[in-house]
């Protein structure tokens, strides 16, 4: 049996001072090792949802909470963050929010984190050095966080929350600021993460991605779960498209050759079987 190393039950939350709920009734869990994605359109909760996952609500976030987030069998609310970030880190969407802006050099940003935990200086030589490789950022190892580019900046924050190795990862929109390549380099490597075991709940615009990669998807609509299922079943309904997500051009090829009586195969979500069912079509 698959374990569940994340398992939000009835959770509420509304920010200070709003009398709207930013999440309402929230309701999932998440396997080891799997791959879950959360979508919706703007304002609909994806990164409340991610701060609570971690621990930045309640504990840095204030507000009216009910309900309980559970990470790998220990409460958010009754842990702390430090405590927390063991089994699970968050890249923000915005990366400048990550640095700590105490470092000197993009080494020293990275080791961070491991300095607080008290690691030796041989063994945090050793990380860093694997990360700046991984995340392809050894040429600017010694420039100081504040003279890099927005895109540094992103795999910088990625690289630090990775340095730490928890098993859980949470991405906020993390290639806000990558152009299309750096993009997909980031998300080659949070696919070998995953593949090596590491669970990974991605909030992503990029449909196209969400449906490549995901095993689940949760759908938000103004903090209110409407939908969890595979991206086939997803992106497959028609009635998603009503909670302002857009739907992979795939599916929708799919979908047309299906109404159009071409085929009557499965609606497909990945680009390799959408093409061979569309020749398919075409020798029919």
């Amino acid at each position: 049996m698959d374990k569940v190393v994340v398992e939000v039950k009835d959770f509420n939350f509304r920010y200070r001072q709003t009398k709207r709920k930013a999440l309402k009734n929230i309701n999932f869990t998440v396997k080891e090792g799997s791959f879950f994605c959360i979508i919706g359109s703007n304002g609909s909760g994806k990164s409340t949802l991610c701060n609570a996952l971690v621990g930045l609500i309640p504990h840095y976030f204030v507000g009216k909470v009910s309900g309980d987030v559970i990470i790998d069998g220990v409460s958010a609310a009754e842990s702390s963050i430090a405590g927390l970030s063991a089994k699970i880190g968050l890249v923000f969407q915005n990366p400048f929010n990550q640095l700590s802006y105490t470092a000197g050099s993009v080494a020293e940003e990275l080791a961070y984190g491991l300095g607080n935990r008290g690691m030796s200086r041989e063994e945090m030589i050793k990380k860093v050095e694997y990360v700046a490789k991984l995340m392809r950022i050894e040429h600017i190892i010694h420039k100081n966080p504040l003279e890099l580019s927005g895109g540094q900046v992103q795999r910088v924050a990625f690289g630090s929350t990775f340095i730490m190795e928890p098993r859980i990862l949470v991405l906020d929109e993390c290639t806000t600021q990558l152009d299309p390549l750096g993009s997909e380099e980031i998300f080659d490597i949070v696919k070998e993460l995953n593949q090596k075991g590491i669970t990974v709940i991605m909030v992503d615009h990029d449909m196209e991605r969400v449906a490549r990669c995901a095993d689940q998807i949760m759908v938000l609509d103004q903090g209110e779960v409407v939908a969890i299922d595979t991206p086939q079943n997803i992106f497959g309904n028609p009635e998603i498209a009503a909670h302002k997500i857009g739907i992979p051009d795939f599916a929708t090829i799919c979908r047309v050759l299906k109404e159009k009586g071409y085929t009557d195969k499965e609606i497909e979500v990945r680009e390799e079987e959408t093409i061979e069912l569309v020749k398919e079509a075409m020798a029919g």
